[in-house]
């Protein structure tokens, strides 16, 4: 349906900003990914998106891909999603989106239509940043990217847990490959 996409423009960059930003979480610098990049695989692993398709993707999507947080000027948390074209969605659907190395035609780009959000990772090195990048991930799913279909492919138990308990995902049915997933919210009809 039609209702549930989001145009990729500075208006939208501007509200998922203005929807991190109560949580210290702000979009990386291009001087930051590769930082940011192993940050999250000392923490997850080398199994996932290597520095130069996060640059890649995150020069594709004008920046709204990759979210960092800091305490005392260190980087200490990262957020990441993927912000799906049409095309992106039937790949996700199709289990053929690889989230290491995204095709450029399945990301929504500044100026196109967003059909879905992949939730590519957080990632934190202390308790304070974790409840940042997972409270700043919270308020684009419930704001900025809340009437879009969300998806994920948790890799590891803590990603499992924190994906279902505490953001409310579930398995997508018929996966064979991990995916969860989360329905579009509905906004409230006005009486």
């Amino acid at each position: 349906m039609d209702i549930n996409l989001i145009r990729h423009s500075v208006e939208f960059s501007a509200r998922l900003r203005r929807d991190l930003a109560p949580f210290e979480v702000r979009p990386a610098e291009p001087g930051e990914v590769a930082a940011a990049r192993d940050l999250a695989a000392q923490l997850i692993g080398e199994g996932i998106v290597a520095t130069d398709e996060l640059d890649r993707v995150q020069d594709l999507t004008g920046g709204a891909s990759l979210f960092v947080t800091e305490e005392d000027g260190v980087l200490c948390g990262v957020l990441a999603f993927v912000l799906l074209s049409g095309e992106g969605l039937r790949a996700v659907y199709d289990e053929a989106f690889d989230a290491c190395a995204p095709g450029a035609l399945h990301l929504a780009g500044p100026g196109e239509t967003i059909h879905a959000f992949y939730g590519w990772g957080v990632a934190a090195t202390t308790k304070t940043s974790a409840r940042r990048v997972v409270d700043g991930a919270r308020a684009v799913m419930a704001g900025a990217v809340g009437p879009l279909p969300k998806f994920a492919r948790p890799t590891t138990e803590a990603g499992h847990r924190l994906m279902r308990e505490r953001l409310g995902f579930v398995d997508l049915p018929g996966s064979d490959s991990g995916l969860v997933w989360q329905a579009p919210l509905v906004a409230a009809v006005a009486a």
